[in-house]
């Protein structure tokens, strides 16, 4: 038996949660659980409650086979609660995906992304885990037939949990194009684009208003996440949790006050 846990940062009651979950019961031997914020936590980074108690609460689920609770809290937040309270000892989730998201995310998103914050909790304790994002920000009540696009995704990455060939330090960054099913171009590796949109302020009221500028995508001489999605792609993206510039640790040992200092006893 596969321990599949969902999560999400558009709440549980949120439509892509419910074609995930979808998805995933046509995992053969799956059994499914949903963990996810009792209100929409969009953009909420990796942010864990401190201050205040969770309080999981069982949650019907759009009838489906799965067992469900929400929690007054964040997506890492759900995940943590799942691991430590929700799961008997000997009895772990064995794959977290988190979504399916409304809007992508891609590049930089991955830091501010309460979907992505979900599955690299999942890797911070040890499990692997899958962000899923849609293109479909502008047109977010049509879901289309994005439940059907990643059933083959679910199950290879069920499959490889089962045989625990999925890496245990990455967490996999997955994006998907509003698109019909057979207008979907394939899915292909791809790196975090880390430039593609320009953050700007505009007045609104009082205050003023974080907005976003996106370009055309760019000819795909390499293959980033947004140009892929755009050109109607699936895209994949690796995403490892340690974020150590190896080359630059080293590069270090030469800096004037690495040298000066020196290494001291005691």
């Amino acid at each position: 038996m596969l321990r599949i846990l969902i999560t999400n940062d558009d709440g549980i009651d949120a439509p892509g949660i419910k074609r995930l979950a979808e998805a995933l019961l046509t995992v053969e031997g799956a059994e499914i659980f949903v963990v996810a914020p009792q209100e929409e936590k969009s953009g909420v980074g990796h942010g864990v409650t401190l201050r205040s108690a969770l309080e999981p609460q069982e949650h019907d689920f759009y009838g489906l086979p799965v067992k469900a609770w929400s929690i007054n809290g964040n997506p890492a937040d759900c995940v943590k609660a799942a691991y430590h309270l929700l799961f008997e000892e000997d009895k772990k989730p064995d794959l977290v995906f988190s979504g399916i998201n409304v809007g992508t995310n891609l590049g930089r998103d991955i830091y501010y992304s309460g979907t992505c914050s979900g599955a690299r909790e999942a890797v911070i304790l040890g499990v692997p885990g899958i962000a899923l994002s849609y293109d479909n920000w502008y047109d977010q009540g049509n879901y289309g037939e994005v439940a059907e696009m990643i059933q083959p995704l679910v199950k290879e990455f069920s499959e490889r949990a089962k045989k625990d060939e999925l890496p245990r330090q990455v967490f996999w960054n997955v994006n998907i194009p509003h698109v019909p099913l057979a207008e979907v171009k394939g899915v292909l590796p791809a790196s975090l684009s880390l430039h593609h949109y320009e953050d700007k302020y505009s007045p609104e009221g009082n205050g003023y208003l974080l907005m976003r500028e996106y370009p055309d995508a760019m000819p795909l001489t390499e293959p980033l996440d947004y140009d892929l999605v755009k050109r109607g792609y699936i895209a994949i993206t690796p995403v490892h949790i340690d974020a150590t510039d190896r080359e630059l640790l080293k590069q270090m040992d030469e800096w004037s006050f690495v040298k000066s200092w020196g290494k001291r006893e005691g």
